[in-house]
């Protein structure tokens, strides 16, 4: 079944129109009309051809024409030997048109030339957030956008010491949220990059939402709180998904709306935002200090020198295939779609590799998710049980790309309308209503049969295997004790009232997570870890945080850092750190 996921590829135009995204969703914003206007929709990514300086350029790490140290680290696909188990089909995302020009751009093609303070490269969330602070810091500052708009597709914000976890009286563990994070990491990331988000998130949440019109922190609720449980205000949901803690807010704004709004607050605060005008090529001088950028406009080619610096906040690598197939196991690369904006070609990643950054090494990990986010019994096309369906949902996600063709089935029966009742936490209600979650699992894309045999000959797995798994489900189920995977007792509900459906899903994808190797004050660093002088990443186009997967029970990480991150520069820039 393709259900809630059947929009996932549909143009950013009308996502930007509709206001609806996968976020916006999920996080109730559209929650009852989502599915009515989800429905059987199936969308196509457009498509592009990259430049051929685009193109070439991941052929070199630094634009020296050297390969950067390591067996796996190579920027040429067709070295990046990866353990193959099984051939999987990869083709999650189009090819973007890439704006990184690799080889020297001349004095001759400029067409123009600007003395600024500093140009932010990209407006997604970090990107906004960057050249309003270094806007307010008193520095000219120019915002270059790729697109012909903004891109801004969540209206949730996350944190643990903002005004706003005050004004709702939560307090948090943080040792133990520490403790969370670096086990999502794998104990990979930088922990004083963690430390640090821990430390200062509030302030720059605070500084964040005063530029809204809006107020009124009433206005702004618990995620886990603004469904079904709007009292709940414990650290995190102890029955459901695992340890999902209870950090995030709801903005009051539409999705679709957000990024007009900011280019609103932006071009008050006096930023000159250029829609349009990619950035293509860092210019640095003979210490390696990076002094400007070279942008693409209509006009030609463009340079601005900037004085304080420049910030690459141009997202992820979505829609750069080759950049997927270097820095992502081909298991690792959802297979039906990803979210990010399509302007999300790795231009960032490449400026800053050719004047000599460091990345997150390879395999780099892509923020997951499963289709259904229901802790449904699931089971792969052994059909066999293979996991506890209750985890993160990144989680989740990670097991079901393990799977044997990196999919399995979630099963429900004819009773589920009244069973969902037993598994219906905070966690879960935050992302809608359950009537929604109940037409998805029962819709016309599920695979639909009155009897568990017949089901398993629809989904071609072994009949006996399947049967056999559904009755240790029913029995553990009675018994209230999940003895396989320690799925919670008093959530198990029997599969045992036809008509019985299974729903085929993938874990699909956010956007991509590794990015230019970074320190607390964004500063990019080079592969002796020193700062580059002049250059800054911040959101997706930098990294040191997330591997193995994105952190999903650590509520809306990415969103505060983005908004962290952008904080920080202004404040460095401005020297006010």
């Amino acid at each position: 079944m393709k259900q809630i996921t059947e929009t996932r590829n549909a143009s950013e135009a009308e996502e930007a129109k509709s206001g609806l995204s996968r976020r916006s969703f999920l996080t109730g914003a559209a929650a009852t009309a989502g599915l009515a206007a989800m429905a059987g929709i199936v969308g196509c990514s457009p498509s592009g051809s990259a430049s051929t300086a685009g193109a070439e350029a991941g052929s070199t790490a630094n634009g020296s024409g050297t390969q950067t140290a390591g067996a796996m680290q190579t920027t040429d696909p067709s070295k990046a030997v990866w353990p193959v188990v099984e051939e999987v089909e990869v083709g999650a995302a189009g090819e973007g048109k890439i704006a990184f020009v690799a080889e020297p751009i001349s004095e001759s093609d400029i067409v123009a030339t600007h003395d600024v303070d500093v140009v932010v490269c990209g407006l997604g969330p970090a990107g906004d957030a960057a050249a309003l602070s270094c806007a307010e810091q008193g520095l000219k500052t120019v915002a270059v956008e790729k697109q012909t708009v903004g891109n801004y597709n969540s209206a949730t914000i996350g944190g643990t010491n903002s005004k706003l976890n005050e004004h709702w009286g939560m307090t948090y563990d943080l040792d133990a949220w520490m403790g969370d994070a670096m086990v999502d990491c794998a104990f990979q990331g930088e922990m004083e990059l963690y430390r640090h988000w821990l430390e200062t998130n509030g302030e720059a949440v605070d500084w964040y939402i005063s530029h809204f019109d809006n107020q009124n922190l009433d206005d702004y609720p618990l995620t886990f709180a603004a469904g079904d449980f709007p009292d709940f205000r414990d650290q995190w949901d102890t029955t459901s998904l695992s340890r999902s803690w209870n950090t995030s807010f709801n903005l009051p704004y539409a999705p679709g709306d957000l990024a007009g709004i900011l280019a609103g607050i932006l071009q008050e605060a006096g930023v000159e935002i250029r829609y349009s005008c990619p950035a293509c090529q860092l210019v640095t001088d003979d210490a390696g200090k990076v002094t400007g950028v070279i942008v693409k406009s209509d006009e030609g080619f463009e340079q601005y020198n900037c004085a304080k610096g420049v910030v690459l906040a141009t997202g992820g690598y979505e829609f750069n295939q080759q950049m997927l197939k270097e820095r992502c196991r081909p298991r690792g690369v959802p297979g039906a779609w990803l979210t990010g904006a399509f302007g999300n070609t790795g231009d960032g990643h490449q400026m800053g590799l050719a004047v000599g950054a460091a990345e997150d090494e390879f395999p780099q990990a892509i923020m997951l998710d499963p289709e259904q986010l229901m802790p449904y019994l699931r089971v792969n096309k052994l059909g066999k049980r293979f996991t506890p369906e209750y985890e993160p949902y990144g989680h989740l996600a990670l097991a079901i790309q393990a799977q044997p063709g990196t999919y399995d089935y979630y099963i429900v029966d004819g009773d589920i309308a009244n069973k969902i009742d037993k598994i219906w936490t905070p966690s879960s209600s935050c992302y809608g209503p359950k009537e929604v979650w109940v037409a998805a699992a029962t819709s016309e894309n599920a695979l639909k049969a009155d009897t568990l045999e017949e089901l398993a000959e629809l989904m071609e797995v072994p009949v006996d295997d399947f049967v056999a798994s559904i009755n240790r489900w029913n029995e553990m189920a009675a018994a209230g004790k999940d003895e396989d995977f320690n799925f919670p007792g008093e959530m198990m509900m029997t599969i045992d009232t036809p008509p019985f459906y299974a729903t085929k899903e993938h874990a699909d994808g956010l956007c991509t997570a590794g990015g230019l190797l970074v320190d607390t004050e964004c500063r990019v660093l080079d592969k002796e870890r020193q700062p580059i002088d002049g250059l800054f990443a911040i959101g997706l186009t930098s990294g040191g945080m997330f591997y193995n997967t994105y952190p999903h029970n650590l509520n809306c990480l990415s969103h505060t850092r983005n908004c962290l991150m952008g904080y920080t520069v202004g404040k460095v820039l401005g020297g006010q750190a």
